[in-house]
């Protein structure tokens, strides 16, 4: 039962936080963020560790997202000569077209 009174703790203690946000150049958020990739953490994780302050070491998943709309499949469909109700296939096909472009550049 202790486990689940400290579990609640550090639940309470999390709810207690407040996001800051930083307002830094260009070149400074960039930096950050390439950090961040290359140490596979959450960019408010690595800000953390550089920090000294706990961190989640929970590897960020090699997961990319974009929010599509209908209009959105509409157009990627006609892109890759998709039915744009397959939303499966499309995803599939810009997978495809992300891991082209990066094999292209290197």
């Amino acid at each position: 039962m202790l486990d689940k009174n400290t579990k609640w703790e550090k639940q309470a203690k999390a709810a207690k936080a407040t996001q800051v946000a930083f307002d830094v150049s260009e070149t400074v958020h960039k930096n950050i963020q390439k950090q961040s990739v290359d140490h596979q953490l959450k960019p408010s994780d690595f800000i953390r560790k550089m920090l000294g302050l706990e961190y989640k070491a929970k590897k960020v998943r090699p997961r990319l997202t974009v929010t599509l709309s209908e209009e959105d499949y509409q157009k990627l469909g006609e892109l890759f000569s998709i039915d744009p109700n397959d939303h499966i296939a499309i995803k599939h096909a810009v997978a495809k077209k992300l891991i082209e472009v990066v094999e292209n550049k290197g």
